[in-house]
């Protein structure tokens, strides 16, 4: 009897030890070691900075202009963008211009570079210092939108000329073309080169209301120091179409030589 009632004894004692394991904030004391940081353990993390997205987008001769990103590839336009849904429909791929190109010489103001052939050359400019090239009608994508053209210009200032210089020079002609438009929006101004004429380029977009309709564009503009000028390579589009145009502004960048 006297072994049963010990027995017994033991049995109440475990349950007990057991229930209070089982009890809320009942638990058995952390091991030292758990309580030791290293110094890494305790900085916080750091906040990453927002990312921001640039608008193509979106860089004076008084006739309908706009860039960007970009705006693109190169530069995003620099008004920030919104993603699109991601159920949004798939927009049916641009497709690729089919252009032969030929080479201009401008021997009065210095340069040379390849433009489509079909392209007209406009007369109304002084060919000292201003080129213009537009785009047949027959050739628009956007029969009733802006007719497309590109434009060359060559500022003599006497004295040689830098980097900063051209993006002054690019400054003050953004500011004329706001002036010029219903709407107006410049993009991120970034750096640019052709050979060793340093200079900054950027996008924009415009709106301009003739009295009967609003034509949306997009452009791009350029401003690069040469010696004693400054030259300018700007390209107006139609909004809907500038990455099917940007092509030609390509070509022109690429073969754009000084005599």
């Amino acid at each position: 009897m006297k072994r049963i009632l010990i027995l017994f004894a033991c049995l109440v004692m475990v349950s007990s030890s057991a229930y209070a394991e089982a009890l809320p904030g009942a638990s058995s004391e952390p091991e030292t070691d758990s309580l030791i940081f290293s110094p890494e353990d305790t900085q916080s993390e750091a906040t990453p900075e927002p990312e921001s997205v640039s608008e193509a987008v979106l860089t004076s001769e008084g006739e309908l202009q706009l860039d960007f990103s970009v705006l693109t590839p190169d530069n995003p336009l620099a008004t920030p963008v919104a993603v699109d849904p991601i159920d949004k429909p798939t927009p049916s791929p641009t497709p690729a211009p089919n252009y032969w190109y030929d080479t201009y010489t401008n021997t009065d103001m210095g340069i040379s570079f390849s433009i489509p052939g079909t392209w007209l050359l406009n007369p109304n400019t002084n060919l000292d210092t201003t080129i213009q090239f537009v785009e047949p009608k027959e050739e628009m994508m956007e029969p009733d939108g802006y007719q497309t053209r590109l434009t060359v210009e060559k500022v003599n200032m006497g004295l040689a000329q830098t980097a900063s210089d051209a993006r002054t020079q690019l400054e003050s002609t953004l500011e004329t073309l706001g002036m010029s438009f219903t709407d107006f929006k410049a993009g991120d101004i970034d750096s640019a080169a052709i050979g060793d004429a340093r200079g900054y380029y950027c996008y924009y977009r415009a709106e301009y209301n003739d009295g009967t309709k609003t034509y949306s564009m997009n452009g791009r503009i350029m401003v690069i120091a040469k010696d004693r000028a400054l030259y300018q390579i700007r390209i107006t589009t139609p909004r809907s179409w500038y990455s099917y145009y940007e092509n030609v502004y390509r070509k022109v960048r690429s073969t754009f030589t000084f005599l």
